[in-house]
């Protein structure tokens, strides 16, 4: 019953959640003078709650394994890393920021999912991730995000209203979506085909090894009917038959 009751409130209250904490915490990002140890963990828990809120979207259409959703939570914000050099005034512009902040690292990334079986849906979560930052960041101000370095070098920016739509359609897209219960099937993605041999599956879950399937009992002796041809009442009753 607990369950059951529980379940309604979890499906809307954690994007509307997300969103306020996104909204929230991008709201302190700006007006707190920059810092790396003041604007910094505010900014990234902007980020995160972003991402996970975008990710909560991709979520009902495709079918993947958890690492790919944990791998896009850490690049969303594990990008940020490449400002340390910049910091430290070891490489870069203090006014730019760094290249790796561009599609061309979402590109490196996708590349390498295509190129490595094994480690697919981390590396693809990892290009969400920070498609998802990029995202956020252009909506932030200067100094923008050089979105197509290196092919162009202009910094791309655009108003908060751009922020502020893509959290507000992020938050019903999720809302609507799980209420109509659409799709009806997500596509599955980065996961193995289970090997020839495997225990099968039925609609209710994984078969358990003792288990018997309908029909598929194995044929052998009915010892129950043996065992009352050897009883003694069986014996009497066919000692009077003449």
């Amino acid at each position: 019953m607990r369950s059951a009751v529980l379940r309604p409130v979890r499906w809307w209250a954690g994007p509307l959640l997300l969103a306020a904490a996104a909204l929230a915490f991008d709201a302190a990002d700006r007006r707190i003078p920059f810092g790396v140890w003041t604007t910094g963990p505010v900014d990234e828990v902007a980020h995160l709650a972003t991402a996970a809120l975008g990710l909560l979207v991709l979520a009902r259409f495709i079918d993947a394994p958890r690492r790919f959703y944990v791998a896009a939570l850490i690049a969303s914000v594990a990008i940020d890393l490449d400002h340390i050099p910049l910091y430290l005034g070891l490489l870069g512009n203090e006014g730019q920021r760094p290249v790796t902040h561009s599609l061309s690292t979402v590109a490196l990334f996708a590349a390498a999912a295509v190129a490595s079986r094994r480690h697919r849906a981390i590396l693809a979560g990892a290009a969400a991730g920070l498609v998802l930052h990029f995202a956020r960041d252009i909506a932030e101000g200067y100094p923008g995000v050089r979105v197509f370095w290196p092919l162009q070098d202009t910094s791309w920016m655009v108003s908060y209203r751009w922020f502020l739509g893509m959290i507000v359609v992020f938050t019903a897209a999720r809302l609507v979506l799980v209420s109509v219960g659409l799709p009806r099937r997500r596509i599955t993605v980065f996961r193995t085909p289970p090997p020839s041999g495997s225990i099968p599956r039925s609609p209710d879950g994984p078969v358990a090894s003792g288990a018997r399937l309908p029909g598929l009992e194995p044929q052998g002796p009915d010892h129950e009917a043996a065992r009352e041809a050897r009883s003694p009442h069986f014996v009497t009753e066919s000692a009077m038959v003449p």
